[in-house]
């Protein structure tokens, strides 16, 4: 099975992903920091009757967490499928997934249900109307706690309204480079959006990925909050394809580009790290078709060889160094083929 981010988008040079969903929560239950085991089970099974009977055609199968071992559920948090705080739920939490990871409901996270789905390069409407269906055949079941002046009903207070967020992952180097960043963010902060790294932390960026996110759930409709964050993100990907220009006939650059291609394709040791920072330049690069490798490649590759994900893969707890060495092998042999 093909994996969502195996494939095209629009603007994948610079737009590596979108991610839609929307936070619900079943009327007639308090809500999941004071909600027993018996009505989590009674909820999940309510869940799972609708999914059954009505949208079977996607795949969607349910994963209990309590019954992962502590890499799977770790593996699914780099993926972005649960957040890191989810990992430590031990009772009542689960996930409905298809099979290429686009769609899921992940239970009992912050609320009861959260629907999320994925496409891959700039297309979160696309995302959106994926979402807005299943939630629409769920609600008609299950009844979403709703006010008619305040939005749907949640647990956490910043998701009132809509109760949708909505991101898109951007690979934002050269405008990092240049250190337009910080003003970036204030920019975006005005708009109702924000924007914060995919990987280190905030004094140190790797690979300069980027997150940009909606904040604002109340007072505009699904609809028009994504085409607020789409509109803000292709005025960010026209500033990062200029300030590209500028690097790509760059010596200095051309001799990093080649550098990290030769790290990557020989290296028989390779950190997370030193791995993003390398393929970070090969991204670029191939936004020129330098060095010959497919973006959609790069990009499977990054899912890829997260630490749980690659014990996970080979069905066992590793030390380190050896999985350093299988994430050096498993990018020599993408590599080979340039």
């Amino acid at each position: 099975m093909i994996k969502w981010y195996e494939s095209s988008g629009k603007d994948i040079d610079v737009a590596m992903s979108a991610k839609v969903n929307f936070s619900r929560n079943l009327s007639g239950y308090v809500f999941t920091n004071r909600l027993d085991q018996k009505s989590k089970e009674e909820i999940t099974k309510k869940v799972k009757k609708v999914i059954d009977n009505n949208i079977m055609d996607i795949g969607l199968k349910h994963i209990e967490m309590n019954k992962l071992n502590h890499d799977e559920v770790i593996s699914f948090a780099e993926k972005g499928l649960i957040s890191p705080e989810f990992v430590s739920v031990e009772n009542g939490g689960s996930l409905f997934l298809t099979d290429d990871e686009g769609i899921s409901i992940v239970m009992f996270e912050d609320e009861h249900v959260k629907i999320q789905t994925f496409t891959s390069g700039l297309e979160a409407l696309k995302a959106l109307e994926t979402a807005d269906k299943i939630d629409n055949i769920l609600d008609n079941e299950l009844n979403f706690a709703f006010d008619k002046n305040l939005g749907y009903l949640t647990q956490c207070p910043t998701n009132i309204g809509t109760a949708m967020k909505a991101s898109v992952i951007l690979h934002l180097p050269a405008l990092c480079a240049a250190g337009q960043i910080p003003k970036l963010s204030s920019n975006v902060s005005r708009l109702g959006l924000f924007i914060t790294n995919v990987y280190g932390d905030s004094v140190s960026p790797k690979g300069g990925f980027y997150q940009l996110c909606n904040h604002v759930t109340m007072g505009l409709s699904e609809k028009s909050a994504i085409q607020n964050l789409t509109s803000i993100a292709e005025q960010i990907v026209d500033q990062e394809r200029s300030a590209r220009e500028d690097i790509f006939t760059d010596l200095k650059f051309q001799d990093s580009l080649w550098r990290s291609c030769g790290v990557l394709k020989n290296a028989r040791i390779l950190s997370f790290d030193e791995f993003i920072q390398n393929i970070a330049n090969i991204r670029i690069g191939a936004s020129k078709n330098m060095p010959g490798i497919e973006m959609e490649t790069i990009n499977k590759l990054i899912k890829t060889v997260h630490p749980a994900t690659i014990n996970t893969s080979k069905g066992k707890r590793l030390n380190r160094q050896d999985r350093d060495i299988i994430r050096a092998e498993q990018t020599r042999e993408v590599f080979s083929k340039i």
